[in-house]
């Protein structure tokens, strides 16, 4: 079974790529859905980021998401968002595990780990291949105000609270700049006769 990890700054379109993947056979597993269905039914989790956050970013039994990314893309260093993928990581990177696992019993082709922090995570660890989804700021800044419902300063902090696009270029294996439909189906096709090959030795 071949893993892909799939990186990238927010709002570069990881999913669209994932999604062609998937097309081809790849089961596409994504962080946030991960970690936001983990926030619903983990309370081991919800409690510990009560504990590190307050009290407040709890409603009615869940986690606010806006009042707790208030908390931390609107802080002025990084300390608070640092605390936040410390105490997600290890919540997200057990789930994965025990995905790859199911997955390699059930002799599937292949998963996809699409993770913004693949790398920090050290998810990336566990890939054949990483793959760098990358776009221009203003594309991510419309992405990003159309997929959170937030607006055009809010997407910018959110923005430049993450590693500039150099970092993920450098720290992957393959990069790709996502700027068509078609470029998207093309590097779906060229990733999955790659990792075919490889297969096939």
């Amino acid at each position: 079974m071949k893993i892909i990890g799939i990186t990238g700054p927010s709002g570069c379109g990881k999913g669209f790529l994932s999604e062609e993947l998937a097309k081809r056979g790849y089961v596409h597993a994504d962080a946030d859905a991960i970690y936001h269905d983990l926030l619903a039914r983990s309370a081991p989790l919800r409690e510990e980021l009560v504990r590190t956050f307050g009290a407040d970013i709890e409603k009615d039994g869940a986690i606010d998401r806006k009042v707790l990314g208030g908390k931390v893309f609107g802080a002025k260093n990084r300390r608070k968002l640092e605390k936040l993928n410390k105490i997600t990581h290890k919540y997200v990177c057990r789930a994965y595990v025990q995905l790859i696992l199911q997955l390699k019993e059930e002799n599937a082709k292949g998963l996809i780990i699409d993770a913004p922090l693949l790398l920090e995570a050290r998810l990336h660890t566990l890939c054949d291949l990483t793959v760098a989804v990358l776009c221009d700021e203003e594309t991510r800044v419309t992405r990003i105000m159309a997929r959170d419902g937030i607006d055009r300063e809010a997407a910018l902090l959110r923005i430049r609270s993450q590693k500039p696009i150099a970092f993920y270029a450098k720290h992957c294996g393959y990069a790709f700049w996502n700027d068509s439909a078609d470029a998207v189906q093309e590097t779906a096709a060229h990733i999955d006769n790659l990792l075919q090959e490889e297969r096939d030795y």
